[in-house]
């Protein structure tokens, strides 16, 4: 193994490098067990190990100074920075069933967090010195690419790039991790300042109503002749049943993944119940005619499908997934629209199809 790993290097020759082999000054699943997480929670992904670990220290961010005053010379901040898991890395902590051995159990290459905004540009350079407090495990840094998309959002959203795994030969691999604020905004505008304050209560995520519809907001339109692509792939049950849309286009839903991901959030939780899905808080965050016509779009195609829940589900399973969805389809808002073109934001990044 080498003693130094180039983890990038800018146009300019600028390089950011790391000493090998990483180091660690904690303990991921003792922080597990101290946050109150769910054993369950699978730490064999280099991500979820650093998730559960940025979790905490953000949470102790002003006791920072005082426990590592060579990195932090001032005090970062007077609060607790609630940093909050969405997308898969959210999935893993929510659902046992999307952790090792489970059922819907998927490989996750990097976690997304949401923070307030107020507290947005702390968090950031926050991450960027978690290596030099913690450990190079925790390793973080802003390319010239991150730099520019961070000052472009205005304070909405920022970018930073970080190791996510470690290659047999022990080389450090990077990826770009998002972070937004108050907000996600994707192909809709999902606002969140109510989760922050319930950052224990929902396990340090955006809670399940709120990432239902994080999952459940994709979606997007191509040519009708793609619809041979998505056939090709095994994923034509993608395509959305709304007859009024363009009939030179067609209506594209969840990935594979995110379905994946909404399976196991209605499999391992009830609608309605204490620790479940709450139908009526969920009713009340979709006055947004768009959203929810997105969202139980979405849910509608899952149970409409069911022979692709049976790739992962039991019957049994496949039946609970379907009930649940459908109660909760029944306490959500109808929309009675009929477009014919976008309702959604376009101006997003959209995954190739096929």
């Amino acid at each position: 193994m080498p003693s130094k790993a180039v983890l990038y290097k800018e146009v300019d020759g600028t390089e950011y490098s790391v000493d090998l082999p990483l180091t660690s000054s904690l303990d991921p699943r003792e922080i597990r067990d101290k946050l109150g997480l769910p054993s369950y929670i699978d730490l064999k992904y280099f991500p979820m190990e650093n998730a559960v670990v940025t979790i905490w220290a953000a949470i102790n961010a002003p006791e920072m100074h005082r426990q590592y005053p060579d990195v932090f010379e001032k005090k970062i901040c007077d609060n607790p920075i609630p940093a909050l898991l969405f997308g898969g890395g959210a999935v893993k902590f929510l659902c046992r069933s999307a952790n090792s051995g489970g059922v819907l159990s998927r490989n996750i290459k990097d976690v997304d967090f949401i923070v307030e905004k107020k507290q947005g540009w702390k968090f950031c350079k926050f991450l960027l010195n978690m290596g030099k407090a913690l450990g190079t495990h925790f390793t973080s840094f802003a390319t010239a690419n991150d730099r520019r998309f961070s000052g472009w959002r205005h304070g909405e959203r920022y970018r930073v790039t970080t190791i996510n795994g470690v290659t047999k030969e022990g080389i450090p691999t990077i990826t770009v991790m998002d972070i937004f604020c108050d907000a996600i905004n994707l192909r809709h505008k999902i606002e969140l300042k109510d989760a922050f304050s319930r950052y224990r209560e929902y396990l340090y995520t955006i809670g399940l109503e709120y990432l239902l519809l994080s999952k459940a907001q994709f979606i997007t339109d191509t040519e009708k002749e793609d619809s041979d692509k998505l056939k090709e792939k095994g994923q034509e049950y993608r395509i959305l049943s709304y007859p009024y849309y363009d009939k030179q286009r067609i209506v594209v839903g969840m990935e594979e993944k995110d379905v994946k991901d909404v399976c196991a959030v209605f499999l391992d939780h009830p609608v309605g119940e204490a620790k479940g899905i709450d139908a009526q808080r969920l009713r009340k965050i979709l006055k947004d005619e768009k959203l929810a016509m997105t969202v139980t779009l979405n849910l509608r195609n899952v149970i409409e499908h069911p022979d692709v829940l049976a790739r992962w589900l039991s019957r049994s399973e496949v039946s609970t997934v379907v009930d649940r969805i459908g109660a909760l389809l029944r306490d959500l808002p109808r929309v009675d629209k009929k477009w014919d073109k976008p309702w959604w934001n376009t101006a997003v990044e959209t995954p190739a199809i096929g």
